[in-house]
């Protein structure tokens, strides 16, 4: 492999490169990994061997960890996975610590170490996005699983805070989803009001997500009102029959928090 005259040079060994320049770690990950394993489907042969391909050139490059790692986030195999994303971290860990945190959150269920994560990835790059969601988001879910309620209350305020960040019109940026998981905190502590308000905004922005549907019928459960629980019921039944779901990129992989059934909402309006 020939790229250019002092980066990667052929010898009789395998191909020699200057594996600490940015510039050689780019064009390599483009021919191994853009070009090369993402031409293949993960579950083939051919994806490995490219991952590992790049990783006996120059072992110190982040992304071929990364991708090799995928097929086994996605078969379930956790133990292999995370040897290979601690490498990613240990290589780039501004560009990795906030996605072995949401693997944590939302494959493995390991809050607490979520949280160490995003506590890191904070620091190293502040008020950044994973997978479309703030660091503060993960937070906030991680501590509403673990029963934190305050500290899952004051994420939510940074979270949404991060989300207008910068921004000096009246739109509202807050993500449907960071409506929703607030609701549900406030459910969770019957703060009722609360919860319907935050609910209806969820609603207001993506009317047929069946989660903030179904929880708000289980406020409408709680202050025994029938015909509104059985509005809302309804409501997020026939969202998850035309087939609407939490609409998160990982859904076929792993359960999110809180995520509901066909099943549940069936129960309910027996």
């Amino acid at each position: 492999m020939m790229v250019q005259s002092g980066i990667c040079q052929k010898s009789a060994a395998p191909a020699h490169c200057d594996c600490s320049s940015k510039r050689v770690q780019d064009s390599l990950v483009v021919k191994y990994l853009d070009n090369g394993a993402e031409k293949y489907n993960y579950n083939g042969p051919e994806w490995q061997l490219y991952c590992d391909s790049l990783i006996s050139i120059c072992p110190n490059i982040s992304e071929a960890y990364q991708h090799k790692a995928i097929p086994y986030i996605k078969y379930g195999d956790y133990a292999k996975a995370f040897a290979l994303e601690n490498k990613a971290v240990e290589h780039d860990p501004a560009r990795w610590t906030a996605y072995r945190g949401f693997l944590k959150c939302i494959f493995t269920k390991d809050y607490e170490g979520a949280l160490v994560d995003f506590k890191e990835a904070q620091r190293l790059t502040p008020n950044s996005y994973e997978m479309d969601h703030t660091y503060f988001f993960y937070q906030a879910l991680c501590n509403l699983e673990l029963g934190n309620y305050k500290l899952a209350e004051e994420n939510f305020k940074q979270d949404a805070i991060v989300q207008q960040e910068g921004k000096t019109d009246t739109i509202d940026r807050v993500h449907y989803n960071s409506y929703m998981y607030r609701g549900i905190l406030y459910y969770e502590l019957n703060r009722n009001s609360e919860a319907k308000a935050c609910l209806l905004k969820s609603i207001k922005i993506y009317p047929q997500l069946p989660e903030a549907n179904y929880y708000l019928a289980m406020i409408f459960k709680k202050e025994k009102n029938d015909t509104e629980r059985k509005k809302y019921l309804e409501l997020a039944r026939a969202a998850k029959l035309a087939g609407y779901s939490i609409s998160e990129d990982n859904i076929f992989y792993a359960y999110y928090p809180h995520q509901i059934t066909l099943y549940e909402i069936n129960q309910e309006l027996k």
